[in-house]
């Protein structure tokens, strides 16, 4: 979680805003305050609501934070995932606030969601980009907050999270007239367009040095693995499958798997082809620095610039400038 870290009596508690609960649920998690002897005293239980009353009197003592044990962040974070539309429509939250809690929660969503795919994974990644595309669309800077929020640090559910971030902003600039209810269709897509790497042996995906012959024949067959668990899963949509399938895909021809051209490429497909190499340069491994985004377009326009749709990359570029 972004929220502050602080340490009290040898246990560690997390800041979290009050504005993210939710009047009459239950938050899951022990919630205290904290004195100006920066001691804790518990505020509410586990077991107990949030009554609307209770909020109302924190607001109107000025408290905007309470605090967690770290030991619970995990129960906050399933909290997050459960209300995440009811407290995303919190008026009082700022868009910064939203970015933040979208991209915590989307962390918590994906990494769970690669370590174990479930169709219950998926639901709730779905839930996920719905409410972030309601979100952005009455807060649209919430979107360039939450490009300015994306990891630097390589995994692939950080991965995800970002392509799906920079994916959906980018269509979103091609496409002006493109409705929530498609773009909440591809941006499932983008956030599930590297599942297929949950099938891959990390002995594979952390290898530092250049993959061999088998290990390289092995890598390519995860866009169709992808295509494999979404449909196991109940996932059918052209739209999503074309993106899971085609985000390795070049325009010259020397993508994979079906080395598809041009034209034979659809516009989701390259847009997620674009993010998707510009946040394996932006983000370090164990294996090469990260690039800053002035060096990573740079490379993509000057050196890589056949393999791109070069109107969509000019564009692209143009989302950082």
């Amino acid at each position: 979680m972004t929220q502050s870290q602080l340490t009290n009596a040898g246990a560690t508690y997390r800041q979290i805003l009050v504005n993210t609960l939710v009047p009459n649920r239950q938050a899951g998690v022990k919630l205290f305050f904290r004195t100006d002897k920066n001691n804790f005293v518990l505020f509410i239980n586990n077991t107990s609501q949030v009554s609307a009353a209770k909020l109302e009197q924190l607001q109107q003592n000025n408290v905007k934070h309470l605090y967690l044990s770290i030991t619970d962040q995990q129960g906050y974070l399933n909290y997050l995932k459960e209300n995440l539309s009811a407290i995303l429509s919190n008026p009082e939250l700022t868009d910064n606030d939203k970015a933040e809690i979208i991209y915590d929660t989307a962390s918590s969503i994906t990494k769970e969601l690669f370590l174990k795919p479930s169709t219950k994974g998926i639901k709730q990644t779905r839930n996920l980009v719905n409410c972030m595309i309601d979100t952005i669309s009455h807060s649209p800077k919430t979107c360039n907050l939450l490009m300015m929020i994306t990891s630097q640090d390589y995994y692939t559910y950080t991965h995800s999270i970002n392509v799906g971030i920079y994916a959906i902003s980018m269509m979103r600039k091609v496409k002006p007239s493109i409705s929530d209810s498609e773009l909440k269709t591809l941006g499932l897509g983008f956030f599930l367009h590297d599942l297929g790497k949950a099938r891959i042996p990390n002995s594979i995906l952390n290898k530092q040095g250049s993959l061999d012959q088998y290990e390289w024949q092995l890598m390519q067959e995860h866009p169709m693995l992808g295509v494999e668990l979404v449909h196991k899963m109940g996932e059918d949509s052209p739209l999503l499958t074309d993106i899971i399938l085609t985000h390795h895909e070049r325009n010259c021809g020397t993508g994979y798997p079906r080395k598809l051209t041009g034209n034979e490429i659809s516009l989701p497909g390259k847009v997620c082809a674009l993010c998707d190499v510009f946040d394996a340069l932006t983000t370090k491994r164990p294996y090469k620095k990260a690039l800053s985004t002035f060096e990573s377009l740079k490379l993509m326009k000057n050196e890589h610039h056949e393999q791109f749709d070069m109107e969509l990359l000019n564009q692209f570029i143009i989302l950082f400038t």
